[in-house]
């Protein structure tokens, strides 16, 4: 047992170095794909430069489009549940995938319904087959809310249950606290 302690020590200072690492690691699903980022400013899509969508507790990839009736319904709650988090302390973030026909109905879209978060840059969507993975294929919107290490937490299973989705992640959230 002496010569082994020894052996036991050293393992773990090998590896844990390691397992804290992989804690800080950023999220494997949104890393790729944090240069093609964008975000409104002045009412015009500028890049976005923060880590802080790598960092959340829960990301929601957010698959609505400003044509869908039930997006523009939707988008609101959305927007006032990401607004009523703590400033400096957003405990989830939101990833715009847009389902939009060009680059200039996304622009519109998230304007007119005041999207502070980012989105995945209009040219990107198409090649961003990693994330369309993420979607129900059952209408938009499409909640997908993933955790830090890319897994998937909770998903809408409809384009009529995104309301239901994001209470269940505020309940989620409530009982973390």
């Amino acid at each position: 047992m002496k010569t082994m302690l020894p052996h036991l020590a050293l393992a773990a200072l090998v590896l844990l170095p390691c397992a804290l690492r992989a804690e800080d690691a950023p999220n494997p699903v949104l890393a790729p794909h944090t240069p093609d980022l964008v975000a409104l400013q002045d009412d015009q899509l500028a890049p976005f430069k923060s880590d802080d969508i790598l960092k959340a507790r829960y990301t929601i990839l957010y698959f609505s489009a400003g044509w869908c009736p039930d997006c523009r319904a939707f988008s609101p709650s959305l927007v006032r549940a990401y607004d009523a988090q703590p400033k400096g302390a957003a405990r989830f973030e939101v990833l715009l995938i847009s389902q939009d026909r060009t680059g200039k109905e996304m622009l519109q879209y998230m304007a007119g319904e005041k999207m502070k978060w980012p989105a995945l840059a209009f040219d990107k969507v198409a090649g961003a087959a990693d994330l369309k993975k993420f979607y129900s294929g059952r209408g938009i919107p499409c909640l997908t809310i993933i955790d830090q290490k890319g897994a998937v937490v909770l998903q809408s299973k409809s384009d009529k249950d995104a309301a239901q989705t994001l209470k269940q992640l505020q309940d989620l959230l409530a009982s973390k606290t």
